[in-house]
C-alpha cells in the first residue's frame, strides 16, 4: 500500500515536469486579441497581442467563421496590416455579418487559443486621418480670415469612393482649450475673428455614418497677421551721388499693416531743423528721394541724419 502511495507521488510530481520540459520550456501563453479596424466598411483588419512563447519558436494561426456559416476559414492576408494581425480584402469582407475571430499559438508542446472575439463590420468603422492639411490667410473686404483645405484620408484600396463628414478643431497655440466647428463633407473651411498678430494650431478629423471619428490629423501653425496695425520701420539702405552736384537715396518699406501706405523722406541741412522733402514719389515700388542740380539743398553739408516717415493713407 506504501509502495503505490510513493507511486502516485511520484507520477503526480512528474506531471508538471513533462508540461514545463527539461529545459523551462512549456506550451505558448494565451495570445489576446486587441482590436479590429475597418477604414471604409469594405476592408478590415484584426491583431493581437502574443503571449508567452514558452521558450520554442510559436507560430500563430487566426481563425474564423461567420454567423450563417459552419465552415471555418484562416486569416487570407498575415502582411498587409504588419506584424500580428490579418487583413480582410473586399473578397473577404461581408457587412452586417458577425464574424467569430480567434488567435491559435502553437509551439512543439502544445497550443492555446485567445478568448473569441466577435466582429460585425459596420460597427469597427473608423477611417484615417485626413491628409495635406494646409492654411493661409486671406482678405476679403479688408477683413483677415483663415483659408483651410486638406484631403480625405488615404485607404488600402485606393479605388474606394466614400463621403465623409469632417470636423476641424483651433486654437491659440498659448491656449489649452480647442474650438471644434463641423464641416460637413466639404475639404476646405474659412475660419473668420481670428485675433491678428497670434499664432493659431489647426488639426481634421474625419468619419463615416455610423462609425467612429478618425484620429486628429498631424497640427498645422499659423500666423495671423496684424491686419489693423500701425506700418513697421522702414530702412534707409543706400545713398549715392554720380557727381557731387545731385544724389539719390533708397528704402526698403517694412510690412504695411495691411493698409495703403505712403511714405514721406525728412531731411535737414547742418545747422537748420527738419522739413519734408518736396521731390519725392509716394509708390512703394520707388522708394527714392532724388535731388536734382541746381536745387538749393544740393549746396552744403548734409547731416547723414534722415527720417522716412510712413504713415496710413486714409481713403476719401
Amino acid at each position: 500500500m506504501k509502495q503505490d502511495l510513493i507511486s502516485s507521488v511520484q507520477i503526480i510530481l512528474f506531471l508538471p515536469l513533462t508540461t514545463v520540459g527539461l529545459a523551462g520550456q512549456s506550451f505558448p501563453g494565451k495570445p489576446k486579441i486587441i482590436r479590429c479596424r475597418s477604414l471604409e466598411k469594405e476592408t478590415f483588419s484584426c491583431w493581437w497581442k502574443p503571449g508567452s512563447d514558452g521558450g520554442l519558436p510559436t507560430n500563430y494561426t487566426l481563425f474564423y467563421s461567420k454567423d450563417s456559416e459552419e465552415e471555418i476559414y484562416e486569416c487570407p492576408d498575415y502582411r498587409t496590416s504588419g506584424p500580428n494581425s490579418c487583413y480582410f480584402n473586399k473578397n473577404h469582407t461581408s457587412p452586417w455579418t458577425t464574424f467569430n475571430i480567434t488567435v491559435t499559438a502553437t509551439n512543439e508542446i502544445g497550443s492555446n487559443s485567445s478568448d473569441p472575439q466577435y466582429v460585425d463590420v459596420t460597427s469597427i468603422v473608423q477611417p484615417g486621418s485626413p491628409v495635406n492639411l494646409t492654411l493661409e490667410t486671406k482678405r476679403s473686404a479688408n477683413i483677415m480670415y483663415l483659408w483651410a483645405k486638406w484631403s480625405p484620408p488615404l485607404l488600402a484600396d485606393a479605388n474606394s469612393n466614400h463621403l465623409y463628414h469632417y470636423e476641424l478643431r483651433i486654437k491659440p497655440e498659448e491656449k489649452e482649450e480647442w474650438e471644434t466647428i463641423s464641416v460637413g463633407v466639404q475639404t476646405q473651411c474659412k475660419i473668420n475673428r481670428l485675433n491678428a498678430g497670434m499664432r493659431y494650431v489647426v488639426q481634421v478629423r474625419c468619419t463615416l455614418d455610423p462609425g467612429e471619428w478618425s484620429e486628429w490629423s498631424s497640427e498645422r501653425h499659423i500666423l495671423i497677421p496684424s491686419g489693423q496695425s500701425p506700418p513697421e520701420k522702414p530702412t534707409i539702405i543706400k545713398c549715392r551721388s554720380p557727381e557731387k552736384e545731385t544724389f539719390t537715396c533708397w528704402w526698403k518699406p517694412g510690412l504695411d499693416g495691411g493698409h495703403p501706405t505712403n511714405y514721406t523722406l525728412l531731411y535737414s541741412k547742418e545747422g537748420s531743423g527738419f522739413c519734408a522733402s518736396d521731390i519725392f514719389w509716394n509708390s512703394t515700388s520707388n522708394n527714392i528721394f532724388k535731388v536734382e542740380e541746381g536745387s538749393p539743398y544740393t549746396v552744403g553739408f548734409y547731416r547723414l541724419l534722415w527720417i522716412v516717415m510712413a504713415q496710413r493713407r486714409t481713403s476719401l
